[in-house]
């Protein structure tokens, strides 16, 4: 399938979603789901008030912090565990333990001892977020073909000229991978921490989810969505920009 063709049904897919969409809020009413032509109308309105995109601007700046210390920290941590036994044994039980224990779980630990600011609320994003920028990266490097290792080795490299030649060029498409899947738990981890205290975007999202009429709140869900795809989609760019050969490994893999 040509990329125009897949282009198309997927226009064709978001066509027949907004058109069951909207013939099922008109039904429903706006009490239970409001049909997107009214989610529009009262989207116009939410922009020109503008509390909207300065509390979603201010969300993801804190974020963006939680986030930079999650690959700063994580993507160093997951190559070591996949090339240095020692650090790999230690690690795995910690890895293990905090991937399956829900963020929103710890929210009440960490409201004791950070309070309720910045330093809460990059926390939650940067705890939400590492761990799969870890396993990702980790994996990558685990998968280094042993025999790069060995030619760059009989050629008289060190230890940190193999790392920066031969194994940070083979796991970096999983270092992108990983800041993709990271990113967007770091996106639901700003609201979810933001809703705990009813501060910035998510604490926006709880105060319009009490209202009676669900427009705003379904326009605040959809802004939220556009921004996830976005950077997602920004960080596919990056990528490309960086290694144009990204797309093809990552299709290879």
């Amino acid at each position: 399938m040509s990329r125009a063709e897949r282009i198309s049904w997927n226009l064709a897919g978001i066509v027949l979603f907004m058109l069951a969409w909207e013939a099922v809020g008109r039904w429903l009413g706006s009490a239970v789901l409001a049909a997107p032509s009214l989610v529009a109308r009262e989207y116009v309105q939410l922009l020109r008030e503008g509390s909207m995109l300065s509390e979603l601007a201010t969300s993801l700046r804190q974020m963006l912090v939680g986030f930079g210390l999650a690959c700063a920290i994580g993507m160093p941590l997951g190559i070591l565990m996949g090339r240095v036994k020692l650090v790999e044994r230690v690690m795995t039980p910690w890895i293990g333990m905090f991937v399956v224990t829900s963020v929103a779980a710890l929210v009440p630990l960490f409201l004791l001892i950070l309070g309720t600011g910045f330093a809460f609320r990059a926390t939650i994003v940067f705890v939400a977020s590492v761990w799969y920028i870890v396993i990702t990266s980790y994996n990558g490097a685990r998968g280094v073909d042993p025999g790069l290792i060995s030619v760059a080795r009989s050629f008289g490299a060190s230890p940190l000229q193999t790392t920066l030649k031969v194994v940070f060029p083979a796991v970096y498409p999983y270092l992108i991978s990983g800041a993709r899947i990271g990113l967007v738990h770091a996106i639901r981890a700003m609201v979810m921490a933001e809703m705990f205290v009813i501060l910035g975007y998510g604490g926006l999202i709880y105060q319009t989810g009490m209202r009676p009429e669900t427009e705003p709140l379904i326009g605040l869900l959809v802004t939220l969505m556009a921004v996830s795809v976005a950077a997602t989609w920004l960080l596919r760019i990056v990528g490309n920009w960086i290694s144009p050969s990204y797309e093809q490994r990552i299709a290879g893999t």
